[in-house]
């Protein structure tokens, strides 16, 4: 018998496709005639066990989501074995595309399913609807993830357990966005605030659906935005000098954007009012005393104390040791420390070019980059960046803030790269699997949200300024200021780059602005050798070829693939 599993467990996909998918592999724990019907705990129960999807091998157990979540983006560069397939452009090449397909749409799988369940339990509205919002912002993120992908893309209204046919075409991206807005118009509507005292630490809220939903607007938008020009600070990282193969620094270049596929019917001034509109509801919520605020220093937002608090609207928790709700994040972003406590891992970071982007007393590479370790069994310290080599040189009579030593070295390649901070923040990093939580949405995005949208309804405004100087402030950084409206959009780019470097959004900032394929061919390989140059075909993610072959409605895939 077929059964949607609902305890904390990880239930593994076999395969890919739509279809697949949306079967489960059954296991010996709660099935959903083992579940109540008559209190809260039991709708909880629902939402805990579709929520434990994304611990699993869907998403982050074997921390696949979050390659072709990261690696396709101009600023992440690290060791080129790490980057051959999804970070090189050869996304049919590996199976975390799989994934990233089939990861999502078990989740709404499982959403559509608990919904039905849910919505027969008979409790107080109050508590039904808060379960109920948690799964319809779940079902409204993963079609949202889906979307941004790979475009049209079918949509599930029901699960396949009450009779919904595997074998659904593509609907359009509009009808797409349409889905995924009344879902999360519902979840805003339905959800705890974080004020009310019903509300718990670590579920999701109206202020997390409601900044959720001024990303949708957002991203339709600057999708559909026609002519607009944006500035990039990037392009060649490295030059051959008398065959000396040198790192260079980046360059302004201002690209003219392209409208996105899909986004041409999309009326780009009325989706920034919204999203506009819909993030300041939130900024309200924060004067008016909900407990979202920044912490007040850029890495107390990383503490483990701090967690599932303040400005986190949504984090994926997980466990250290695990090897279900453990995760690779931080063996994979800064390495885990071995016996001799030298590190292995940390194979993706950020490159020069990125580091370049800050101000030199910016927290957010003072404290938020790793700046000396031990690699392997080396025993040498290594620093980093290059330019601090005169205070590594010094270092021996002027004590620096980072501690160098006069003995620590550094060497242009792979390994010395900016390694951030923030994932080294775990319990205990002698494990590979660790409890690093993702921060799939932070309120400083809600902040650069509102900034983005502003600029782009009334220009450089003092609203703009203060949303994203909030944001600046807290990181030591000066305020930004007298700039145009194309100088200040490109600049709130930026910022996004800066303040949520590897949490996910890079990659697809310059694909909704449309300067994707501009961006990444300015750099063609980046200094650590890794293809940066890209063709049309990469604007989408290819289909897996199981849904190709397993849905009878679809018959080819994104074009070039």
């Amino acid at each position: 018998m077929k059964k949607i599993h609902i305890a904390l467990v990880a239930l593994v996909l076999s395969s890919t496709s739509c279809k697949d998918a949306l079967k489960e592999t059954p296991y010996d724990f709660v099935g959903p005639d083992q579940v109540g019907t008559t209190t809260e705990a039991d709708a909880k129960l629902w939402v805990n066990g579709v929520l434990n999807t994304l611990n699993s091998g869907s998403f982050f157990q074997y921390a696949v989501y979050n390659r072709p979540l990261e690696v396709d983006a101009d600023d992440v560069t690290g060791k080129d074995y790490a980057f051959q397939a999804m970070g090189a452009g050869n996304f049919q090449s590996t199976s975390d595309i799989n994934t990233f397909w089939g990861g999502p749409y078990t989740l709404i799988e499982r959403c559509n399913f608990a919904i039905t369940k849910v919505s027969q339990i008979t409790i107080d509205d109050a508590s039904k609807n808060n379960a109920l919002g948690q799964l319809y912002f779940l079902r409204g993120w993963a079609y949202y993830m889906l979307v941004r992908a790979y475009g049209p893309i079918p949509i599930f209204k029901k699960s396949v357990t009450e009779g919904e046919n595997t074998n659904q075409p593509r609907a359009s991206v509009p009808d797409v966005y349409a889905h995924i807005i009344e879902n999360l118009k519902m979840a805003e509507t339905m959800l705890y605030t974080r004020t009310n005292a019903r509300y718990e630490t670590g579920r999701l809220s109206q202020e997390a659906a409601k900044t959720l939903l001024a990303k949708v607007y957002v991203t339709m938008a600057s999708g559909a935005l026609k002519g607009a020009q944006v500035t990039v600070l990037g392009g060649r990282q490295r030059e051959t000098v008398n065959g000396v193969v040198r790192r260079i620094q980046p360059t302004a270049t201002t690209y003219t954007k392209s409208v996105v596929a899909g986004h041409e019917s999309f009326d780009a001034a009325q989706y920034f009012k919204l999203a506009r509109d819909k993030a300041k509801e939130v900024i309200d919520m924060q004067k008016a005393g909900s407990p979202i605020d920044l912490f007040p220093r850029y890495m107390d937002t990383w503490a483990i104390g701090n967690r599932n608090k303040g400005e986190h609207l949504w984090q994926m928790n997980a466990i250290t040791g695990s090897e279900i709700f453990g995760n690779f994040l931080s063996y994979h972003y800064v390495g885990y420390l071995m016996a001799n406590g030298s590190i292995d891992g940390a194979l993706y970071a950020m490159s020069d070019h990125w580091y370049e982007l800050f101000e030199e007393k910016d927290q957010r590479i003072t404290e938020g980059v790793q700046h000396r370790w031990r690699m392997f069994s080396n025993a040498a310290w290594h620093y980093y960046p290059a330019k601090d080599s005169l205070k590594v040189k010094n270092s021996g009579t002027v004590p620096t803030a980072e501690g160098y030593q006069p003995t620590d070295v550094y060497s242009a390649d792979q390994f010395h790269t900016a390694k951030l901070s923030k994932y080294a923040q775990v319990s205990d990093r002698t494990v590979q699997r660790s409890d690093m939580p993702f921060p799939f949405l932070r309120y400083a995005e809600t902040l650069l949200i509102f900034a983005e949208a502003e600029n782009e309804v009334n220009g450089p405004t003092a609203d703009a300024y203060e949303a994203l100087n909030k944001v600046r402030r807290r990181s030591g950084a000066s305020d930004a200021a007298n700039l145009n409206q194309q100088q200040l959009r490109s600049f709130i780019l930026q910022e996004r780059q800066r303040e949520l470097a590897l949490e996910g959004h890079r990659a697809w900032d310059i694909r909704r602005w449309g300067i994707y394929l501009q961006v990444m061919n300015a750099i063609d390989i980046d200094a650590n050798n890794i293809i940066k140059r890209r063709q049309e075909k990469h604007l989408l993610l290819p289909l897996p070829l199981n849904e190709i072959n397993g849905n009878t409605a679809i018959n080819e895939n994104n074009p070039g693939w």
